[in-house]
């Protein structure tokens, strides 16, 4: 049987979509083990409700791990790092 988020809010991943997306590459199968991992966090740890904190805390497979960047990139696309 399904276990269900009770705390979890809809639309909060909506509006974590930018930083999903940038996580996964847009792969779906990664997308689907990124969520499923912060969910089963969420429960573990019972707060029941899919945090930025458990989605920064999950370890993607190598493809997805490999094209993040965690600088976002400004405007123009060309991404900002201090000292440059």
């Amino acid at each position: 049987m399904p276990s269900r988020l009770h705390r979890h809010n809809p639309g909060t991943l909506v509006e974590l979509a930018p930083y999903l997306h940038a996580r996964t590459g847009g792969m779906i199968d990664s997308l689907d083990q990124f969520i499923h991992e912060a969910a089963n966090d969420a429960i573990l740890d019972g707060t029941e409700k899919i945090t930025k904190a458990h989605l920064d805390a999950v370890i993607l497979d190598s493809a997805a791990q490999a094209q993040f960047d965690p600088i976002p990139a400004g405007r123009d696309g060309r991404h900002r790092r201090e000292g440059r």
